[in-house]
């Protein structure tokens, strides 16, 4: 996948999540987020870590995506937990679920972006020398 593609679908879903979270559906809110976190999981993964080339660089990196991995779960847990229960019961779960996924969204785009310009920098660096 290009980096335009990753970037439209990054902003189409943070658009997508923006918009549930804005509009109070709980629901739509932590489906959403979910996506979004993965998607930028994914995106860690496969343009940050796999260029990281110092293995304790590397490990630390992917010791940062473990933390993020683990909310994801947390929120999936809850959202699975709850599912088939009455509002009444279940909106509390789901509010805690979505602050764990707003808060992990914004530390994770933020770990993103900042590795992708460290990234871009090497590689602009290595390209220039060559």
């Amino acid at each position: 996948m290009e980096a335009r593609d990753v970037d439209g679908k990054l902003k189409q879903l943070y658009n997508e999540y923006r918009e549930a979270v804005s509009s109070g559906d709980l629901d739509r809110a932590v489906d959403s987020g979910v996506r979004v976190l993965e998607e930028l999981l994914e995106v860690a993964r496969s343009w940050v870590v796999a260029r990281i080339t110092h293995p304790l660089v590397r490990e630390a990196a992917l010791d940062v995506l473990a933390h993020y991995e683990r909310a994801l779960s947390f929120v999936k847990g809850a959202r699975e937990a709850v599912s088939g229960l009455p509002p009444i019961y279940s909106a509390g779960v789901k509010e805690e679920a979505l602050e764990v996924l707003m808060s992990s969204v914004n530390g994770l785009f933020n770990f993103v972006v900042g590795a992708l310009l460290v990234v871009a920098d090497v590689l602009a660096g290595v390209n220039s020398v060559a």
